[in-house]
């Protein structure tokens, strides 16, 4: 599993989501974790609470086998990430969905936004060959 921190893009869209993990539902905040397959297919937002037990279960079980540190989750984001994404983005991008449309000056500047939303990302593994 990848996660990454994405930062919410306007501010009226949806706050209380479905934990793609847990199950529960949780509100995201201004930044939240998101959860890939390892091969990058996106799963969904994930509650803090999962980000903590996942990260506490991999501290764990590399203590128990430091070969364990080459798997892609060595660089999962930690709470510290989280709070320091949140301390520098407590707010979304744009207030409304019509500031981000006015935003959107051509399919450039509207991929632009949404890489910038991601503020902690995860470097997919490049297929051998």
């Amino acid at each position: 599993m990848l996660i990454e921190l994405w930062r919410k893009v306007v501010a009226t869209d949806y706050t209380h989501f479905c934990c793609a993990i847990c199950g529960n539902d949780f509100d995201r905040g201004a930044v939240y974790p998101v959860a890939f397959s390892d091969h990058g297919d996106e799963l969904g937002e994930m509650c803090t609470w999962c980000l903590g037990y996942l990260n506490e279960r991999k501290a764990s079980l590399d203590a128990e086998d430091p070969t364990r540190d080459n798997w892609p989750a060595r660089g999962w984001p930690s709470f510290r990430d989280l709070a320091e994404a949140l301390r520098r983005y407590p707010e979304p991008m744009y207030a409304t969905r019509d500031a981000l449309t006015t935003a959107f000056t051509d399919a450039d500047a509207e991929s632009r936004i949404y890489d910038e939303s991601v503020v902690w990302k995860i470097e997919r593994e490049k297929p051998a060959g």
